[in-house]
């Protein structure tokens, strides 16, 4: 009796230890690699229960031994990626003691092959028709060389954008996915398909995405019939999912990987699958915008930059769409002002990091024009436009301001060229009124000068002749165009001297270039008879009050000859019945209007470029 009760309290006690054994090293291992920043080195990180026990590298068909983990089961090495011969992007992983660590894909360094590309994800889980979008890491084009069951999922291709639909049969396929530059550059995306009853199939507002480490991504769930719950979860030690009602919220922790999470209703009779991976890349975590809060008038169009995040990026939500339209196309975000308000437009990129912008419209009550509506520059070249409106003027947004700057000082607008590009620059005045000025940039490295503008205002009696010395771009310089040969006739000498004679009465625009075409100014010039001026100066030239030339933009608070001369002319033919005061007030801006009403021009109140044409008939 005695020996059969010591035989029982053995077994008993072996077998207890024995479970406390098993217990203590039941932990899975975490394994995570660096690329960094030197060559093809990176660094392998490995967090187990077991101490003292061998690290195992799994890869290609290959096992390698790494070293041994310390007395609290964790390990560091860095290895060179080239001598150990492992793959970029292929699936790695680590052995602890018999027990498999997560699964990631190996960095990609700076060593690996430009032609080399991997997958993101390298493997999908999916429900019976459901689609999936996968990643090729390089740009190009690629197409699917073979397929072990087609009747399980089928791939479409756009780019390096790989459409992976599935069909309605439940099981597993590998795809065999080849670059066209390089026919042998290929990688398998294995792909699981498995079906629900017929009530459906759980539908995601994103079901594949990337999330940085430590980063939330939020997605919304919709269909079947009762409570949401996950089901599955493949590796919650890269990405954790928790559902509140129909909002998803999926955290990315410590570790690189990749998760497919189930999700269904509480029938069961509904299921979706996401494939998430947690990524260690903190720039994608923030979307930045090249211009925070913009202000655009009604049909005005304003391009924004995006950067941060992985594209493709896509609009979130438009609080008021029937004030601001939206589109984007790669990283440009396009704002189309449609009626006045306000409106938050929140943007976000495919990791699930998102920012918004604030986007204000106005309704002006006129428009802002410009001696020129567009500007061809080069890159450091500067062009000095005038504006012609009421108020004080400021620059209300820019398209692009990597490509082109904007100053006002006045009345005029200095654009500077930055870089190769197009551009938009919108501009309001105190006086609510906006116009927009188009810049295209070219490049040129020809500019030594910054001071390259070459505006030049004339106005000539007929016979008269005057110098204009040119400066800024590179000599020698030419007359590109003149718009009226028989008003005005030029020539160069000397390399930087423009002669402007004076042939019959008209106006013309003289395009003066500098070497190469590199930069290039207009010169409006208005001929008069030379009855009509009482000297030969550059300036305005005051003969009596109906043979007056107006040259100049004349607005509401304008004061001077100018203003005097407008009161004068307007008096003689009958549209003004006030004192001529040399001040422009809103008897002289009724007036305007009805000058400008029986002329066919817009009734705005002040004189532009049209109604000096009409004053000066």
């Amino acid at each position: 009796m005695k020996n059969k009760y010591f035989l029982a309290t053995f077994l008993t006690v072996a077998s207890i230890g024995m479970f406390w054994a098993s217990s203590a090293s039941a932990a899975t291992p975490v394994f995570s690699a660096f690329y960094q920043n030197n060559g093809d080195y990176v660094q392998i990180n490995v967090n187990s229960a077991d101490p003292n026990y061998p690290v195992l590298l799994n890869y290609s068909s290959q096992m390698r031994s790494l070293g041994t983990t310390d007395l609290n089961g964790n390990y560091t090495v860095t290895i060179s990626t080239s001598q150990y011969g492992i793959t970029p992007g292929s699936v790695v992983y680590v052995s602890v003691n018999g027990k498999n660590s997560n699964s990631l894909q190996w960095p990609y360094t700076s060593n690996s092959s430009s032609n080399y590309f991997y997958l993101t994800p390298s493997s999908l889980s999916l429900s019976f028709n459901q689609s999936s979008v996968v990643t090729a890491s390089i740009s190009g084009s690629f197409y699917l060389s073979s397929n072990s069951n087609p009747s399980i999922a089928s791939a479409s291709f756009n780019g390096n954008q790989i459409t992976i639909t599935a069909g309605n049969t439940s099981g597993s396929t590998n795809m065999t996915i080849c670059s066209t530059i390089n026919s042998s550059n290929c990688q398998t995306l294995s792909v699981n398909t498995s079906g629900y009853s017929s009530s459906g199939t759980l539908t995601f507002s994103q079901n594949n995405l990337s999330i940085p480490l430590g980063q939330t991504a939020n997605i919304s769930v919709s269909g079947g019939t009762g409570i949401y719950a996950v089901t599955n979860n493949t590796n919650p030690t890269a990405v954790q999912a928790t559902i509140s009602g129909s909002s998803i919220s999926l955290y990315a922790g410590s570790i690189t990987g990749t998760a497919t999470i189930t999700v269904c209703s509480t029938n069961m009779s509904s299921c979706g699958t996401i494939n998430a991976y947690s990524i260690n890349n903190s720039n994608y975590s923030t979307l930045i915008f090249s211009q925070t809060n913009p202000t655009l008038s009604v049909n005005q169009v304003s391009v924004i930059t995006i950067t941060g995040g992985i594209a493709p990026y896509s609009i979130s939500s438009n609080s008021n769409s029937s004030v601001v339209q939206t589109s984007i196309s790669g990283n440009a975000l396009t704002l189309t002002g449609m009626a006045s308000g306000s409106s938050i437009i929140s943007v976000c990129s495919s990791t699930g990091a998102c920012n918004s912008i604030t986007v204000n419209v106005n309704t002006y009550s006129g428009t802002i024009t410009f001696s020129q509506t567009s500007a061809n520059i080069s890159i450091n070249q500067v062009s000095n436009i005038s504006i012609y409106g009421s108020g004080n003027y400021y620059v209300s947004s820019n398209g692009n301001p990597s490509v082109a700057s904007a100053i006002i000082n006045g009345s005029t607008i200095s654009i500077t060229g930055l870089s190769s590009g197009t551009d938009n620059i919108g501009v309001c005045s105190s006086g609510s009124q906006c116009g927009t000025l188009y810049v295209t940039v070219g490049n040129s490295t020809t500019n030594n000068n910054s001071n390259s503008s070459l505006t030049l205002t004339q106005v000539l009696s007929s016979g008269q002749g005057i110098n204009l010395m040119l400066s800024g771009g590179n000599a020698p310089y030419y007359v590109s165009s003149n718009s009226s040969n028989s008003v005005v006739s030029t020539t160069i000498n000397s390399g930087n001297i423009l002669t402007l004679m004076g042939t019959s009465a008209g106006s013309s625009s003289v395009i003066v270039c500098s070497s190469g075409g590199s930069f290039c100014s207009t010169i409006p010039v208005v001929v008069v008879n030379s009855t009509q001026s009482s000297n030969s100066s550059n300036s305005s030239s005051n003969v009596s009050s109906n043979k007056y030339i107006f040259t100049k933009f004349i607005g509401y608070n304008s004061k001077g000859e100018e203003v005097t001369q407008l009161q004068k002319k307007l008096l003689n033919g009958g549209y003004y019945s006030g004192p001529i005061t040399g001040t422009f007030g809103n008897l002289t801006m009724e007036a305007v209007k009805k000058f400008q009403s029986e002329n066919g021009i817009s009734s705005v109140g002040y004189v532009g470029p049209s109604t000096r044409e009409a004053l000066n008939k």
